[in-house]
């Protein structure tokens, strides 16, 4: 029987119980499958949200639990340390053009910020996709990753495999919600960034070059090739951008 044990580094507490080693002598097949269906419907080797299948969540052992409970005495002060550092990056990031951080409700006095999360307004980013500016800050040395994107997208309603776990006549209907654009979902997914957790445990030094990373990027937005070959020689003809 197949064993399996958690290795993802990026959660706030670690095992967690997903990225994990599946130990078993299978095929290629269906070592895919069970991996498959041991990860939340994920495929070896896609995007992390991608899901293609029903899976199961159901994987924390005795001995992953044994760890979680040896890394509770130091949640508090991690979250702590999280919270402060998210608020000054919502102070500096404020400054810079065209980015909101996340609202913080004010009812909420402590945020275990699983990521720290930030909307970008794309035509003050040169109208840059999302993957172009992620790449972009990881090139300055700063870990991000995009958000979830819209439920109805994801393989599993779209390849039609969700309806193995409907009944009577609802697995042979037709769906609306497959069909609908659901704009603010869409926006939420392509016009935001998240930086990892693990970037908040750093000092203070380290949220104020995130942020002007973020900052220098805005400022550089039009130089960075991935406008129109329009656009950049009208912006070359005003001395405000490059051509490439």
């Amino acid at each position: 029987m197949p064993c399996s044990a958690d290795l993802r580094p990026n959660a706030n507490l670690s095992p967690r119980g997903r990225s994990s080693a599946l130990q078993a002598h299978l095929d290629d097949e269906v070592e895919h499958l069970a991996r498959s269906v041991h990860d939340c419907g994920r495929m070896p080797g896609q995007w992390f949200y991608s899901h293609y299948i029903y899976g199961s969540n159901y994987r924390l052992s005795e001995w992953q639990g044994a760890v979680l409970n040896a890394q509770l005495g130091r949640l508090d002060e991690q979250t702590v340390h999280r919270h402060r550092n998210a608020r000054l990056l919502d102070k500096l990031l404020g400054e810079v053009e065209g980015v909101t951080p996340q609202r913080l409700d004010p009812r909420c006095t402590r945020n275990g910020h699983y990521a720290y999360i930030f909307h970008f307004e794309p035509k003050a980013f040169a109208s840059a996709p999302v993957e172009k500016l992620m790449k972009a800050l990881e090139a300055e040395g700063i870990l991000c990753e995009p958000g979830y994107p819209p439920v109805h997208s994801l393989d599993l309603f779209q390849n039609c495999a969700y309806r193995q776990r409907l009944g009577g006549e609802q697995r042979g209907q037709e769906h609306s919600f497959l069909k609908q654009p659901y704009p603010n979902a869409q926006r939420a997914f392509s016009e935001a960034i998240w930086i990892p957790q693990p970037a908040l445990l750093g000092d203070e030094e380290d949220m104020e070059e995130i942020a002007g990373a973020i900052g220098k990027l805005q400022q550089n937005s039009a130089d960075l090739g991935w406008i129109s070959t329009a656009k950049r020689k009208a912006l070359a003809s005003t001395g405000q951008g490059w051509i490439f």
